[in-house]
């Protein structure tokens, strides 16, 4: 990392234009997937690569999830034989 690289720490997620901390609940939230109801806002980070996530802590375990399943793929191809 050099100088001129900047870490941005977000500790904040907004929602239906409420800005919310992390450790703060979100009492109700609706999305096109349902309604989500007394949600934690969290901040999490994927230990293979540093990438973090501030936001509810459903959508937090799909970033995790998410995550876990690229880096498996992408250590099963570093495994294989070059063609």
């Amino acid at each position: 990392m050099s100088d001129e690289d900047e870490i941005i720490e977000q500790t904040t997620f907004v929602a239906d234009g409420v800005e919310y901390n992390v450790g703060d609940i979100i009492p109700i939230r609706v999305t096109p997937n349902g309604t989500y109801t007394n949600e934690e806002v969290v901040r999490v980070y994927c230990q293979v690569c540093g990438a973090e996530y501030v936001g509810p802590i459903r959508e937090a375990g799909g970033f995790l999830g998410g995550h876990e399943c690229y880096h498996r793929w992408e250590m099963l191809l570093a495994t294989l034989p070059e063609a």
